[in-house]
């Protein structure tokens, strides 16, 4: 019987890509105050610029990586920019990232490291079947080095290292100063924005867009000392994208059972606020192609609040994503291989069970075995199969005894069981085709059921726009003053989060928030 075993470092080298783009802050609620489903959106009242307020050239709704990189990019082209941001301080979901993209870098180069644009592009479009834009990644990998040397103006520091981020296709990831975006880029780029003039209002959150004549003109304001109005000649969003916003997640694709029952690992800012006040102004969502970065989670262990929540029990290996495992869907079927968020992409095994009404772990006393589990995460799966938890993880002597409990077929159950074991036993899945180090047999009482959920870290895209960052009507045509960055406007993944090219995420979070800052100088000086 193969056994692998997992401790929480380890699981770095399976799934932690998804640190690289998004998470950062402690597990969170949604904030129902800015929970508004699109029809509640669709009824607010449109309000008139007040001619006594405020004027400034640029306000960036959001002060996370991609806010930061807009607005010092805005100043740095003369603009005057105030930062509009929800929370008490900068840097939100950025703050757990661990580095970015780049091609042609100044560290690669003293590395000897060669990459050409033209394999980063061609090699992700053909993983994504063509779904994906050439235009917007030639953009990004185009201009990654410069964006690199740019960061490095600003202050930003790097650890030197540059690698594959474990299990990427290319050496294309720069990690930052001890690995963590609260130290290497947060604090510089707000110091830069800062020393350029801009100011940074905090526990503001940007209410709803004003419009005058097809033109964003402004932005309402919830302040410390109440409402109030700015004038902006554009407005750039940059608000997180809408992953701790359940109505919001049911658009993606989600079921409403699956979202009230999945956990949310996010900023609870991330609530969705651009998306609506963009959808307000009639912007064309993005939300059915978003790419969803998602683990699998059982609900009796919880997130772990540790970055990159990697606890054995948390779904980031362990008893879902680590190969050993079966997995069968509402039918007690077997309908993936369980391998895939350790060996290809921590986004698959969303992917794979978005489909499925139900999804279940089956596994045996071998597999905890061999987890390592520290005291903590084993005191959990004590209390949890002494049926504290009954909904979410259930243990048995007997295979039939798992299927009753959630109501499965049993004999189907068994047989998936029994021809899973054959699979191990010959090792070689001829059914789905998992490496044989994934395939061990279950056949050591007692047995376990954990139901899958899923652990949301962040959802890329949900305004549709262009190269340029513009925000995109429902005919695809821009709204002046209007623009749209980091996860708030993602446009480079179409439903899949590949996560072949390390740092792309935070790539495009830097690269789309300089280009709609130069875009709305352009935009400005048009006027």
């Amino acid at each position: 019987m193969t056994q692998v075993k997992m401790d929480r470092r380890a699981f770095l080298a399976g799934s932690a890509m998804a640190a690289v783009s998004a998470v950062g802050l402690a597990s969170c609620a949604p904030s129902a105050k800015s929970a508004k489903t699109k029809e509640a959106s669709a009824e607010v009242q449109r309000v008139s610029l007040d001619p006594q307020a405020e004027s400034v050239d640029v306000v960036v709704v959001g002060a996370g990586i991609s806010g930061l990189a807009a607005c010092v990019q805005a100043a740095e082209n003369g603009q005057s920019v105030i930062v509009l941001e929800k929370g008490g301080a900068a840097g939100g979901n950025g703050m757990g990232t661990e580095g970015i993209f780049a091609v042609g870098s100044t560290l690669q180069k003293e590395q000897g490291i060669e990459i050409s644009a033209s394999e980063i592009v061609h090699t992700e479009l053909s993983e994504s079947q063509w779904r994906s834009s050439g235009a917007l990644w030639y953009d990004l990998v185009s201009k990654s080095a410069d964006n690199f040397e740019w960061l490095q103006k600003q202050g930003v520091q790097f650890s030197g290292v540059v690698d594959n981020y474990h299990v990427g296709l290319y050496n294309t990831m720069h990690w930052w100063k001890d690995n963590a975006g609260a130290v290497g880029y947060v604090p510089p780029m707000q110091a830069a924005a800062e020393a350029n003039g801009v100011e940074f209002r905090f526990n503001s959150p940007a209410t709803q867009l004003i419009e005058e004549d097809g033109k964003i003109v402004g932005v309402v304001v919830d302040g410390k000392d109440g409402e109030y109005q700015i004038q902006a000649k554009a407005v750039i969003l940059a608000s997180g994208g809408i992953g701790a916003n359940p109505e919001y997640l049911k658009e993606t694709g989600w079921t409403q059972e699956k979202v009230d029952e999945m956990m949310i690992v996010c900023s609870p800012n991330v609530a969705g606020d651009g998306y609506r006040m963009a959808s307000e102004m009639g912007a064309k969502s993005f939300l059915s192609d978003a790419a969803i970065q998602s683990f699998q989670g059982v609900t009796a262990f919880g997130s772990d609040e540790t970055v990159p929540y990697n606890s054995p029990l948390n779904g980031g290996n362990g008893l879902v994503a680590l190969g050993p495992a079966l997995w069968v869907d509402q039918d007690a079927n077997r309908f993936c291989d369980e391998s895939i968020a350790v060996v290809y992409n921590m986004a698959a095994n969303a992917c794979a069970c978005l489909g499925n009404k139900e999804n279940y772990a089956i596994f045996d006393q071998a597999f905890v075995n061999g987890l390592g589990l520290d005291e903590h995460d084993q005191a959990i799966l004590d209390k949890a199969t002494a049926g504290d938890y009954p909904e979410s993880v259930f243990s048995a002597n007997s295979i039939e005894e798992l299927g009753s409990h959630f109501g499965l077929d049993t004999a189907q159950l068994a047989q998936s069981v029994a021809r899973y074991n054959e699979l191990a036993s010959a090792g070689f899945d001829a059914d789905l085709g998992k490496d044989a180090s994934f395939l061990a047999p279950i056949q050591t009482p007692p047995f376990y059921i954990a139901k899958i959920v899923n652990n949301i870290v962040v959802v890329d895209g949900g305004i549709t726009t262009n190269i340029r960052c513009e925000a995109l009507d429902e005919d695809l045509n821009p709204i002046p003053g209007l623009y749209a960055v980091g996860l708030d406007g993602a446009m480079l993944w179409r439903n899949v989060y590949t996560q072949n090219m390390p740092g792309t995420a935070v790539g495009n979070q830097v690269n789309t928030g300089r280009n709609a800052a130069n875009a709305a100088r352009d935009y400005i000086a048009s006027l």
